[in-house]
């Protein structure tokens, strides 16, 4: 039985990559037993491997659906942006889904959606928070500013910002990756943070989430414009967001007067007790997922 990941290939990919979307992938393998390679977000209606596949991540207005009868789907951090509920979320769509119910979903506002279409779901969280916990903290630690738009920059102490180390995640332009490639560069960004940083501030949160598991302390900050966009209410159960304005006068001095009320020496979260529960929902999903190919394939022979 061949096993998949959601890979990021594709036209969509070809110059820039967005390395959030490969973590969620990369901590997927590090739970299953082996994986076979992956299967590209943009081919999977069409798609000529057969085998059991990961459907956690983030599931957008260009994907495809509802993905080739070959493949085995497990639904679990599965995440539906508002611009792909109408194909995921189609009639089409719901039948595919209500053959692999529970729905594990990454987020409360994805869980409501499939509840909403008569779909058995429930919050999973993302797997990306099952990353192991270092074993030390740096003596001499880094803080690390990641992604952060210019009123999040705005919003942090001049002096932290001076000496912080500036990172983009989300926007690597690079031509032809290969999905190996941005593998390797996932692991060792994730390693980086790991080893050096102190602190972590960032407004992605497919760099806050590792760096809370791997037990980093994390601030994050998001635009209060965006106070209604449920991919982030993971995070405030986790460590909670600040909001920061992104007009001139946001920049210029509002997001000063909001610093004043940030913790900007926060103590790292322990999730240990949360990861367990995370991991062993996962494989309990996968488990399910590997019991209905092998009887589907049985009954084939």
């Amino acid at each position: 039985m061949d096993i998949f990941t959601i890979e990021y290939s594709g036209t969509s990919f070809e110059s820039w990559a967005n390395l959030g979307d490969d973590i969620q992938s990369l901590a997927a393998q590090k739970l299953l037993p082996y994986v076979s390679g992956g299967v590209s977000r943009e081919e999977l209606t069409c798609t000529k491997k057969t085998g059991v596949l990961s459907m956690n991540g983030y599931f957008l207005g260009g994907c495809e659906w509802p993905p080739a009868p070959a493949i085995e789907p497990f639904f679990f951090a599965f995440h539906v942006t508002p611009g792909s509920q109408a194909k995921i979320c189609s009639p089409a769509g719901v039948e595919y889904l209500k053959q692999f119910q529970p729905i594990g979903c990454r987020d409360r506002g994805t869980m409501e959606l499939m509840q909403a279409h008569g779909l058995e779901a429930f919050y999973s969280k993302c797997v990306t928070l099952t990353l192991p916990r270092r074993a030390t903290a740096p003596v001499n630690g880094k803080v690390f500013m990641v992604g952060l738009s210019k009123g999040g920059i705005s919003a942090v102490p001049r002096a932290i910002r001076k000496k912080a180390v500036l990172v983009d995640q989300a926007k690597l332009r690079l031509p032809s990756l290969s999905p190996k490639a941005k593998e390797m560069i996932s692991q060792e960004l994730l390693d980086t943070y790991a080893r050096e940083a102190s602190l972590v501030i960032t407004s992605k949160i497919h760099c806050a989430m590792p760096c809370i598991a791997m037990g980093i302390p994390v601030v994050f900050l998001y635009d209060e414009k965006c106070k209604d966009d449920y991919r982030v209410g993971i995070i405030a159960d986790l460590v909670g967001i600040n909001y920061i304005g992104e007009s001139w006068f946001a920049k210029v001095l509002g997001n000063r007067l909001r610093s004043r009320r940030i913790d900007w020496a926060p103590v790292s979260k322990d999730i240990e007790a949360e990861k367990s529960a995370i991991r062993a929902g996962y494989l309990e999903a996968f488990e399910r997922a590997a019991q209905r190919y092998q009887a589907r394939n049985k009954v084939a022979a």
